[in-house]
């Protein structure tokens, strides 16, 4: 029997799948599953991939990339004293990837089956098949990019099956260069009806965003313009790509380059901090872009959100967490969890070359975490409630690492208590208490940042990381799932300031008999971000606002009880009438 390879052809990264006993494969290639869609030209020699990206920047005219938009288009390119088409440069992608294949499969790569965004047209659709023969392919099939990954997501085997019978899916395919968005009748056939997209819209732009921040740190700080200096515009681009990874999994993330080349044998060495929040707010125009995208193509089907069955989450910036939050306002419990986003596609049309074969294709079982694994934080705009805020989403593919911030509570706070609770109520106590990680901390002013990480392994072991940031004090301690009740770390006696807390009456409220420190620290957080406001507007009363704060802060320092009570009082009525405003 023959073997049919899937390729996806992507516009920034591509790959090649093969379906074996019964399951998708992506193969690697360099050591990674993922290959660059970078073609470059040093003399007589053709170089791909990594490679070739890491000699963008420093030989641009001797290397393109991106080259997937200009698929269909009667242009020549004219790159280091050539002039090639768009189907030859991407012959020179699929040609790396069956050269690679087969050296490590010792298998003649013939067969292929190539994806294409739905919104293609014809030109584009016989540029790629052209692009495939030029590489010595025969393109068995051109198909969609949304139906390949509907494809893939059928054969997974997930909490609930796909079900039986026609259903609405909507893919949402937000990829390194491009965002495509389809909406498909899913059935014994797979019919798209709709897809719209944007061409100039992905996680390229992300990092240009990401750079730009670099950028402006280096003209605030150093007062010099990297953007001539080639290599140093290399690695910044790296380190911001790095930096966009790593932000869907942690707050925060630090940006270092030493010895950062800036002309005349310069050198600079930067170190900066990238919160999560501020990267949403550089992107969050773009996420907003989508969300049309998603509109029309629902308005183009006749359909509202609430028709959809089933939202896929494609391409590798489906991690982050803005995008997820994006899609569970719009279609809630509707979104599937996102599994194998940058390899579902190449994965799909491996199994469309193994239905081509008449080979049966198994239920793909994914690992994913049954609970959702959270921690108790106050939670409102001005109200009082303990609610267990998740730092693991249930159905999150495991293994996986996820990490958020917290801030201490008082100053000179000595020690924190995390406890992890497994479940969906916000409510902690009805969520299953797994255990309690202390730690003592090196006293330091209020909002000191505390870094919780959880990881949650195979075997269903959660691996917890308490870390005051700044101070070297971390405790690490595993949990296994199955067990509750279990303690770690320094033993913590009941007046310990808590960070999740502590305790809470039947109805969730705070009780009333013992002030939390964690809820003093949040209205001041309210207030001051109220006064904040109020400064930057020039609301005349900011002035009455900043005395009342500052006679808290200092009832709180006095410790006097009945002087915090009181003040306390008068501050969150000052905050309840502002609201009221």
């Amino acid at each position: 029997m023959k073997s049919i390879f899937g390729i996806d052809l992507g516009t920034t990264n591509s790959c090649i799948s093969l379906l074996r006993d019964g399951k998708p494969e992506v193969i690697q290639v360099d050591g990674s599953p993922i290959v660059p869609s970078v073609v470059s030209f040093d003399g007589d020699s053709i170089i791909v991939g990594q490679r070739a990206r890491n000699r963008a920047l420093l030989y641009p005219e001797q290397t393109v990339a991106s080259i997937k938009r200009h698929m269909g288009e009667t242009v020549s390119m004219d790159i280091a004293g050539r002039s090639l088409s768009p189907e030859q440069i991407s012959a020179s992608i699929l040609s790396y990837l069956k050269e690679q294949v087969e050296n490590q499969l010792d298998e003649t790569v013939t067969d292929v089956v190539i994806t294409v965004p739905a919104y293609f047209s014809d030109a584009q659709r016989r540029a790629t098949r052209m692009a495939g023969e030029l590489a010595g392919l025969n393109v068995e099939r051109i198909i969609n990019e949304p139906s390949a990954a509907a494809l893939f997501y059928n054969h997974l085997q997930l909490d609930e099956p796909a079900g039986n019978g026609e259903q609405l899916a909507l893919v949402y395919d937000l990829g390194g260069g491009t965002f495509d968005v389809s909406v498909l009748r899913i059935g014994e056939i797979t019919e798209v009806l709709a897809s719209t997209g944007n061409t100039r819209l992905g996680g390229d732009d992300f990092d240009q965003k990401i750079l730009e921040f670099c950028i402006d740190h280096i003209n605030t700080k150093h007062h010099l313009d990297p953007r001539p200096h080639r290599p140093a515009m290399a690695r910044l681009l790296a380190a911001a790509e790095q930096a966009k990874i790593g932000l869907s999994s942690a707050p925060f993330v630090q940006i270092e380059e030493a010895l950062l080349p800036v002309g005349a044998d310069k050198t600079i060495d930067i170190s900066l901090e990238l919160s999560r929040e501020r990267f949403v707010d550089m992107i969050q125009d773009y996420l907003e872009a989508t969300r049309d995208e998603v509109r029309k193509a629902l308005s183009e089907a006749s359909l509202k959100t609430r028709d959809i069955h089933q939202v896929l989450l494609v391409g590798g910036c489906t991690r982050i967490p803005a995008v997820i939050q994006l899609m569970d306002e719009m279609f809630g419990t509707s979104r599937k969890p996102p599994v194998d986003p940058d390899l579902c596609v190449a994965k799909g049309a491996a199994i469309q070359g193994g239905i081509i074969t008449g080979q049966s294709c198994e239920h793909v079982f994914i690992d994913v975490t049954a609970h959702s694994l959270g921690t108790a934080a106050l939670t409102g705009e001005f109200e009082r409630r303990l609610e267990v805020v998740p730092i693991i989403p249930r159905n999150t593919q495991v293994p996986v690492r996820r990490s958020e911030l917290f801030y201490t509570v008082a100053p000179e706070q000595d020690a924190v208590k995390v406890e992890v609770y497994q479940g969906e109520s916000p409510e902690p106590e009805e969520c299953e208490l797994i255990g309690k990680i202390g730690l003592r901390l090196v006293p330091a002013p209020v909002k000191c940042p505390i870094l919780i990480e959880y990881a949650y392994d195979l075997d269903g072991i959660i691996h917890v990381r308490v870390e005051q940031k700044g101070y070297s004090k971390m405790k690490e301690a595993n949990l296994d799932s199955q067990r509750r009740g279990q303690q770690f770390g320094d033993l913590l006696d009941d007046e310990t300031i808590d960070l999740d807390l502590g305790d809470s009456d039947e109805d969730g409220e705070l009780a009333d008999t013992e002030a939390s420190p964690q809820l003093l620290n949040y209205i001041l957080q309210k207030a001051r971000n109220a006064l904040d406001e109020m400064q930057k507007s020039g609301n005349s009363a900011a002035d009455e606002l900043r005395m009342l704060i500052e006679t808290y802060e200092q009832a709180l320092g006095d410790g006097d009880d009945d002087a915090v009570e009181e003040a306390e009082e008068r501050l969150l009525d000052y905050l309840d009438e502002l609201k009221a405003d």
